[in-house]
């Protein structure tokens, strides 16, 4: 009898379907995948934590640091399990970057304002955006950089570092490139009257008409290349006039009262507030460090 339920139970285990090993590979190597993702995800959320703990032991030196580290855990992912007060800590996290972000910038405004006396500038404005005569300086302590700009264009091509001394070095710089250079305006003024007659002639219109700032401008570039560049053109040769300069230079066409040239008036005819903020359109001229007007036409007249 017992021999005969060993050989049902024998006949019994081997009809039962074994396992695929295939199968099951396929199947754990999912759970890995997940669990990896899980794993990735969390490190992910560890890792601006430890930096925010490293910057909260110095949260004015580390201001920057402490700001980019609280983007970061802003927006936590969403299948995350959290502590209830996450939230709430992250928003004091954020109170505090912005504090001291403050601070810095204060401190660096300061800071700068005591270099540009000594060197006999007179920079005025807020922290958050210098004015040193006709140049607007603007700090940004999360970038750790700072932005001159001349005329609502940037006067540099140039990173300027968050440093005092980086700055004025910059500012002396572009004041020297833009604001020093030596200039005939009569013969600018000549210039000017021949890229708006171009202009005239490449739309077939009659003297005195309304011609586009913008395409003046252009016009103004090459009609004011060297002979070289006409001859054989090249990046080595092309004299370039940034927008700043052309800025500045209208500017002291109007200081200087050098607006008439051959009985013909230089005019500037302003734009609406639509065409104001397209640059193909407009340009921003200054009448100081940030007050000015949208132009859009430049036209001679009797």
């Amino acid at each position: 009898m017992s021999n005969q339920r060993a050989a049902a139970s024998s006949t019994s285990n081997s009809e039962t379907e074994q396992p695929d090993p295939a199968e099951l590979t396929e199947a754990l190597g999912e759970v890995r995948r997940q669990l990896n993702e899980e794993i990735k995800v969390r490190r992910g959320r560890v890792k601006p934590i430890e930096e925010a703990l490293r910057a909260l032991k110095d949260p004015h030196r580390n201001a920057v640091a402490l700001f980019e580290a609280t983007v970061a855990l802003e927006h936590p992912a969403p299948e995350l399990k959290l502590p209830a007060a996450y939230r709430e800590t992250v928003n004091g996290l954020r109170a505090l970057a912005d504090f001291n972000l403050a601070e810095l910038q204060f401190t660096f405004a300061r800071d700068l304002r005591a270099a540009f006396k000594e060197a006999g500038v007179k920079l005025e404005g807020t922290p958050a955006e210098l004015v040193a005569e006709l140049f607007v300086i603007k700090p940004d302590v999360r970038r750790k950089a700072v932005e001159i700009t001349l005329s609502r264009q940037p006067a540099s091509n140039k990173k300027i570092k968050l440093d005092v001394d980086a700055t004025l070095a910059a500012f002396t710089r572009v004041r020297r490139e833009i604001c020093e250079r030596k200039t005939d305006y009569n013969e600018l003024l000549k210039e000017i009257y021949e890229a708006y007659a171009r202009t005239l002639k490449l739309a077939g219109k009659q003297s005195g008409a309304r011609m586009g700032i913008v395409d003046c401008y252009r016009e103004l570039v090459l009609v004011r290349q060297p002979l070289s560049f006409r001859k054989t053109p090249s990046k080595l040769s092309f004299l370039d006039y940034p927008k700043t300069h052309f800025a500045f230079d209208m500017l002291e066409l109007r200081r200087q009262g050098k607006l008439t040239y051959e009985g013909q008036r230089l005019n500037l005819g302003t734009a609406t507030i639509d065409v104001g903020s397209d640059s193909a359109r407009a340009m921003f001229l200054l009448t100081s460090a940030t007050e000015g007007q949208f132009i859009k036409d430049l036209y001679f007249t009797q």
